[in-house]
């Protein structure tokens, strides 16, 4: 039996096996990647935030009532940024110490505590976790989405996420968990900032545990237009 001396003994015709042509074709795929990394990498898989970043612009949704919250423009205040989860215990657990410190400091208006559950579930759901934990007076809650989420690298957040924002608009200090040094090593933060933003003599801090009064909301950018009185330095993770 004959073989053509063209076609290597095994191959069919027109399957002949082209080198040259396959590793270009290698090249250009190659080059097709790295221009879509380039152009789309960053965007789909972003790196979290780190200490001494700008806060990045966060879109919320708060859980009573699904209106949305846009974190922007938070210079001249401090922020305090929580990713829970409604599902968990710590998540829950959480909740009851932020409200204090957010009880003992928000009669500055400079300061903000914007707590987010990253679960999954339907908002009806969470509203019903979190019931005990909502209502007039209490501190607003909000539902983290997936672009906020991807955005921090919060998709698990047990034990919570702190994102502790200085005046600058930086990210001074991230933490995890529940327990109440890590939630009073926080609060003496924010404390010492607010005092240098605002004269003793004009701010007017309220003890934990008094009873509310009206939900101080954030507002993005409120006190933005007003000079700096310090610069924090970012503490080290």
């Amino acid at each position: 039996m004959s073989t053509d001396p063209a076609i290597p003994s095994g191959d069919a015709p027109g399957k002949r096996y082209d080198r040259p042509s396959a590793v270009l074709g290698l090249i250009t795929l190659a080059l097709v990647i790295a221009t879509a990394w380039l152009r789309l990498g960053p965007g789909l898989w972003p790196t979290p935030p780190t200490v001494g970043s700008l806060l990045p612009p966060t879109r919320l949704e708060r859980l009573q009532d699904d209106e949305p919250l846009l974190l922007l423009g938070v210079e001249g205040r401090v922020t305090w940024l929580v990713f829970l989860s409604a599902e968990s215990v710590e998540g829950r657990a959480v909740l009851p110490q932020l409200e204090a410190v957010w009880k003992k400091l928000r009669p500055s208006k400079r300061f903000a505590v914007v707590a987010a559950a990253v679960d999954q579930g339907v908002p009806e759901q969470l509203r019903t976790a979190l019931a005990a934990y909502q209502g007039e007076g209490r501190l607003p809650l909000y539902l983290a989405g997936h672009e906020a989420r991807r955005v921090f690298g919060v998709d698990g957040a047990d034990p919570p996420w702190h994102f502790l924002v200085d005046p600058e608009g930086r990210i001074a200090t991230i933490a995890r968990g529940s327990g109440k040094e890590t939630i009073d090593r926080l609060a003496k933060q924010a404390g010492r900032w607010l005092e240098s933003l605002e004269p003793l003599e004009e701010a007017h801090f309220a003890r934990v545990g008094a009873a509310p009064g009206v939900a101080d909301e954030f507002q993005p950018g409120r006190g933005a237009d007003r000079r700096n009185d310090v610069v924090a330095s970012a503490a080290r993770r």
